[in-house]
């Protein structure tokens, strides 16, 4: 690293401190913003005060799990307005996710490269609107899962799928980067054993709600389909899914099913693909499982927002720093993101910003990126070793 007296060096540091003031902005201009969503977190902190406060954690409250109410206990403790304090919870995981995201980057790229991808994150619009203006919790959980992409390409099973379970603990499409468990567990890169770190972690972000009386059935079917799927009943709620290109009324409920099995079929297809190769699963190939995982569920399932594809605007970020050839999937994933969102957030209408073009947009960069898996995983010679073979023991324990 050069030192502090060079002037170059003194300019980068400059120029970075600008940028994170540019990001700190960004958030303050949102503080006011109150959203039907934030309205429903109002809600469920009232129902929290009228249980006794901090009691009432041990009480069925909205749809999300347990941990989420803790923050939300934790928000209204604090010595500012509700809303600025969830806001302010929210944008503390904005910093852990820039913090996963340069740890992510600088195992392959170095640190420098790193800074840079933790600042393109932290200033990506969905990313800034997501917490600080819509007031929504997606970077808590995405945080998380970045967390544990990292951890399980570093090799460390135990802590990485603690981490993937702590995002699947706080909201269900942490299962979006489960996908990647999935396939390195089958392939021989993580130890089957280390999957005991699931109902370890369940447990322990669930015992403050259960000694607190919560019924253990209630927490166990938090995430079933009639108390989440069933919320949306159309088969996308402006996300840019494959289902934007179903613009009709009839054969809902098949095609919701068929959402599911295909989707399923896709992941457990990328999965055989990868164990039947028998390929090295290095750092950049697990970075491009999980981007495409990331992207790949949220297109093909059903009943979804268009908030879901805030992992795949995130790691396709630390894709392209990864493999720089691919630049462009970053903007695409972007483009069609930031133009869902528009609808929800400033009354875009339908035919301002058409579904069908900005599904297009994704599904050109899933194309990209699962394009680029496949290639590259074919262009190995079966056989090869399944992890790398430094000194010691390669698989992630």
């Amino acid at each position: 690293m050069p030192p502090l007296r060079d002037p170059q060096r003194r300019a980068e540091l400059f120029l970075t401190g600008c940028l994170l003031v540019v990001a700190f902005a960004a958030r303050y201009a949102g503080r006011s913003e109150t959203t039907r969503d934030m309205r429903i977190f109002f809600e469920w902190h009232e129902q929290l005060e009228r249980a006794g406060g901090w009691r009432g954690l041990g009480e069925a409250i909205g749809n999300y799990n347990a941990p989420y109410l803790y923050l939300l206990w934790l928000a209204s403790v604090l010595p500012v307005p509700l809303l600025i304090g969830i806001k302010l919870v929210h944008a503390v995981f904005d910093l852990l996710l820039a913090y996963w995201v340069f740890r992510l980057t600088a195992m392959r790229r170095g640190r420098r490269a790193g800074i840079a991808a933790a600042l393109v994150v932290i200033l990506l619009p969905t990313v800034v609107i997501n917490a600080s203006v819509w007031g929504q919790i997606d970077s808590i959980w995405a945080s998380f899962a970045v967390g544990g992409v990292w951890m399980l390409a570093r090799g460390r099973g135990w802590p990485g799928v603690a981490l993937c379970t702590l995002s699947l603990a706080f909201k269900p499409h942490g299962i979006f980067v489960f996908a990647l468990v999935a396939v390195l567990v089958p392939a021989g890169r993580l130890r089957a054993r280390t999957l005991l770190a699931v109902p370890a972690v369940w447990l322990t972000v669930s015992l403050p709600a259960l000694l607190l009386g919560r019924s253990p059935g209630e927490l166990l079917t938090v995430y079933s389909l009639d108390r989440q799927a069933g919320v949306i009943d159309l088969l996308t709620d402006r996300a840019p899914s494959i289902f934007a290109f179903l613009a009709g009324t009839r054969r809902l409920d098949t095609a919701r099913q068929l959402g599911y099995l295909l989707t399923a079929a896709l992941v457990l297809g990328v999965a055989l693909l990868v164990v039947a190769r028998r390929v090295r699963l290095e750092e950049t190939r697990i970075v491009t499982l999980a981007a495409l995982f990331a992207i790949l569920i949220p297109f093909g399932l059903p009943g979804m927002h268009e908030r879901y594809f805030y992992l795949g605007d995130v790691l396709t970020v630390v894709l392209a720093f990864h493999l720089p050839r691919l630049w462009f999937v970053p903007l695409l994933a972007q483009a069609a993101s930031l133009g869902a969102y528009t609808y929800f957030l400033f009354g875009q209408t339908e035919q301002q910003l058409d579904l069908q073009a900005l599904a297009a947009l994704m599904l050109a960069a899933l194309v990209a990126v699962g394009h680029t898996l496949i290639r590259d995983v074919l262009a190995e010679r079966p056989g090869t070793p399944l992890a790398p073979k430094p000194v010691g023991n390669t698989m992630a324990e």
